[in-house]
């Protein structure tokens, strides 16, 4: 057995230098057709080497763990909510790729920084007493916005006594920001700067806000005007698989976690079209324009039936922006949702003095009716969507000086 491994460590070395490789893993960006033209080899050796090179790329052999052991052994970082925690699985696990997924202003950011700040928690107050990276990829980092919650954050999950003594000015040297405004600088920072810093052992957390920033497609990008998306999804391609690649060995080579954060894309029915959001929201006040009495006046949608409507819209018709492929490279994926609130002018609420008839032919003035608060502010849920380690489970949440605290909890699983 040693002879034959010696053997295909041997042809391995041939087959890099033949396709044009330094590493191995680099032979999996190209189709194994591909790999089996450029290295000469027959199929019962290709499989072979093949298989070696998956398992050099990763040692999944190495890495098993069972549920119940990663939940018993690993270390977490805690959002500072119980509730948000239980939703979670227990948290962001130390060693593993998280992705953050949202629509704009649903609070991504927020939870990235609340997050920077309990990973640098003592071990007592449920953080991992390390330092932060947090690479910046669309626009300037809000500074102001980290500095304001610190201290509300820190007062919420460690009390009175322990924010007396704790400095913001100590907790933003712990959190190292790069602004990368291109790729090439952004991966320059990957080759060079972030091993760099992740040798120290003392960064315990790794943000990148956001991942799909340098990656989307640009329609006006080429000069000849054509499109050339087969090149730049193919290009892509191969910075999702490096990226992974790299995200996967640091983390597990550090204990650190890593957060990347996505954008989102429509999911748009061919034939229905796109029943997303916002065209249920605009539905909602159709129905209650067209819903009409016998004088000719909108009646709008009962208290009960907006509530019910209302609810539909927790579930967004969206999809994250990086694929399939990005999918199977994460450990872990959070969506984070937003609904803003509803007008007044959606609701039938008769007001004081307005006469009604009654069942029995009577009439009667009906007393003033408000619709439920929950449905006039904007709400928030944070839903645990995969995770190998906790059920799918969604958290409606509300977000303050102090970062993101849970309202309620329930299991979304079937």
């Amino acid at each position: 057995m040693a002879n034959s491994n010696d053997s295909d460590s041997a042809l391995l070395s041939k087959c890099l230098t033949k396709v044009g490789c330094e590493e191995p893993y680099q032979c999996m960006l190209m189709p194994y057709s591909e790999f089996l033209r450029l290295s000469g080899l027959d199929e019962e050796q290709g499989q072979r080497i093949w298989t070696l090179i998956s398992s050099l790329t990763y040692p999944w052999k190495e890495k098993y763990k069972v549920a119940t052991e990663v939940q018993n052994t690993e270390k977490w970082i805690y959002t500072g909510d119980q509730q948000i925690d239980k939703c979670l699985g227990g948290g962001i696990r130390l060693g593993s790729i998280v992705e953050v997924v949202g629509e704009g202003a649903t609070g991504k950011t927020q939870l990235c920084i609340q997050l920077a700040i309990a990973a640098q928690l003592p071990e007592s107050f449920g953080g991992v007493d390390g330092d932060v990276v947090y690479i910046s990829t669309e626009g300037a980092f809000p500074v102001h916005r980290l500095e304001s919650m610190i201290l509300p954050f820190v007062r919420r999950v460690c009390g009175e006594q322990y924010a007396q003594a704790v400095s913001i000015d100590g907790f933003m040297r712990r959190i190292q920001l790069a602004e990368f405004e291109d790729m090439e600088t952004m991966f320059h920072a990957l080759d060079y700067k972030v091993p760099a810093i992740l040798s120290t052992g003392r960064v315990r957390l790794v943000v990148v806000d956001s991942i799909a920033a340098h990656l989307r497609y640009d329609m006006d990008s080429r000069e000849d005007g054509r499109s050339g998306s087969s090149s730049f999804y193919k290009e892509r391609t191969s910075h999702l698989v490096s990226m992974g690649a790299r995200f996967k060995r640091w983390a597990d080579e550090y204990q650190c976690a890593f957060i990347c954060v996505n954008q989102v894309k429509d999911i748009i029915d061919p034939n229905k079209g796109n029943h997303g959001p916002a065209t249920l929201t605009r539905s909602h006040r159709q129905l209650s324009s067209h819903a009409t009495d016998d004088s000719g006046q909108g009646t709008g949608m009962s208290l009960l039936d907006m509530d019910g409507e209302f609810a539909v819209l927790t579930r967004s018709k969206k999809a994250p922006a990086l694929g399939s492929l990005w999918a199977n490279i994460i450990d872990a994926r959070v969506m984070m949702y937003q609904r803003r609130g509803l007008a007044l002018s959606d609701f039938r609420c008769p007001a004081v003095g307005e006469q009604q008839q009654s069942e029995d032919g009577h009439s009667s003035f009906a007393s003033q009716q408000q619709p439920p608060s929950h449905l006039l502010r904007t709400r928030r849920w944070i839903e645990n969507d995969f995770s190998p380690w906790a059920p799918r489970a969604q958290c409606e949440v509300v977000l303050g000086d102090s970062g993101f605290q849970s309202i309620h909890l329930f299991n979304t699983s079937t």
